[in-house]
């Protein structure tokens, strides 16, 4: 890969050679992971759209999966490929209710679904990219997801469906209720949820596309089950939830791999849309110190797939969050970076917008050594300061990075 070199280009039609570098190199990859340093910054979506619309208009199979329930994003899917009712991709996202709301109901992600739909109109059926979740938060809607498509497969498939119901049902749709009563091993419902998947995973395969698809989001939900009832028992017991939810996403993005490869000799191009935090090279930042691992590590660790990480940054400017969780989100003014971080290295070039890929042998010393990057997730606390810096070795941590200067945040549909 080239050594770190930077220069400022469109965000809406990067034509500069180091964007072309950037695609060029990601296009060698099976997974490309694109971070971002907040999860409200209109840039950070508008960059994302754009190297994913590069990376999907070749013939090659693809899929774009992002940090949310595939109990919201699945009404999305539909709407991308052109089989759901809804008349715009704002109506699409609708179904997007839960915290954080804004973090995919917004106008900047709306407008990159009009442009994947209009694009996947002009494509076969079965050659239009999709669109799916890899989070584990929706326990429940993704319980009634898994049951309802089982209810028509049979007597004993329906049996599934309700035996997993009447297990979580003590717990009134409460997930802390779940978790707080797991720690006692007689009352998990692992096995349900493992019985509920097994149950959806034997239906017959579907026949065509729209019926490929139904099945396929019924198997993601009751993968959902299984993996949010770990996540949450494990959050509840004081073991490594972090780590439960990094292999959870990871496996997720190998099942829509396989999924969208469709049976096919090549295998997909999966773009993950997703916070830095899990694209980074996880022994390149201090959260190895806590044993906590990211998806980019593992799904390197695991050796089937080419994975290419880039790591977006900005310096200063205003992003979405709230002030606590289960909130609603407000708009924050990001104080400029300090001198000694990442951002502010990056900064310092004097250039509105730049990309780095790293890797060469030529890499400026000061990107190997332990910095401070800033990285803000769905929850701000303006008080905090110094809480929003983690240390890191950019050098090794992502395999690109782009750098935009000055942002705003991104604008919530209503």
């Amino acid at each position: 890969m080239a050594a770190a070199s930077g220069e400022p280009a469109s965000a809406a039609a990067p034509v500069d050679g180091r964007d072309r570098s950037l695609i060029e190199a990601a296009r060698a990859a099976d997974v490309v992971l694109l971070g971002e340093a907040t999860h409200g910054t209109s840039e950070f979506y508008l960059e994302r759209a754009e190297i994913t619309r590069q990376l999907t208009d070749d013939a090659r199979p693809a899929a774009v999966v992002i940090e949310a329930d595939n109990s919201e994003v699945e009404r999305a899917n539909r709407y991308v490929r052109g089989i759901g009712p809804d008349r715009s991709a704002a109506i699409a996202l609708s179904g997007f209710r839960r915290f954080p709301r804004w973090m995919w109901r917004n106008a900047e992600f709306a407008s990159f679904l009009e442009r994947l739909r209009e694009r996947n109109l002009s494509r076969p059926e079965d050659a239009r990219v999709g669109l799916y979740g890899m989070d584990v938060y929706d326990l429940y809607a993704a319980l009634d997801r898994a049951r309802i498509y089982l209810r028509g497969k049979g007597a004993k498939a329906a049996a599934a469906g309700e035996a997993a119901a009447r297990c979580f049902a003590p717990y009134r749709r409460s997930t802390e209720a779940y978790g707080i009563a797991s720690r006692r091993s007689s009352r998990t419902c692992a096995a349900a949820a493992g019985a509920l998947l097994d149950a959806v995973t034997a239906s017959p395969p579907a026949g065509d596309t729209e019926a490929a698809e139904e099945r396929f989001g019924a198997i993601r939900a009751a993968a959902s089950v299984v993996h949010g009832e770990a996540y949450f028992r494990a959050a509840y017991a004081g073991a490594y939830s972090w780590n439960v939810r990094e292999r959870a996403m990871a496996a997720t993005i190998g099942q829509v791999a396989e999924h969208a490869s469709n049976g096919g000799r090549e295998a997909a191009r999966i773009i993950v849309w997703t916070h830095n935090s899990h694209a980074a090279d996880a022994a390149s930042t201090t959260m190895v110190n806590q044993g906590e691992t990211t998806i980019a590590t593992l799904l390197r660790e695991g050796g089937r797939q080419r994975v290419f990480s880039v790591g977006l940054l900005t310096y200063a400017g205003t992003f979405m969050a709230a002030a606590a969780w289960d909130r609603p989100g407000q708009m924050f003014r990001l104080a400029p970076a300090a001198r000694n971080s990442v951002e502010g290295w990056l900064r310092r070039s004097g250039e509105a917008r730049s990309i780095l890929l790293l890797g060469g042998a030529e890499v400026p010393p000061p990107l190997a050594e332990w910095r401070p990057q800033l990285g803000i997730g769905a929850v701000f606390s303006a008080g905090d300061g110094g809480s929003t810096y983690s240390s890191v070795r950019l050098a090794t941590e992502f395999d690109a990075v782009l750098f935009v200067a000055d942002a705003r945040a991104a604008t919530p549909l209503p």
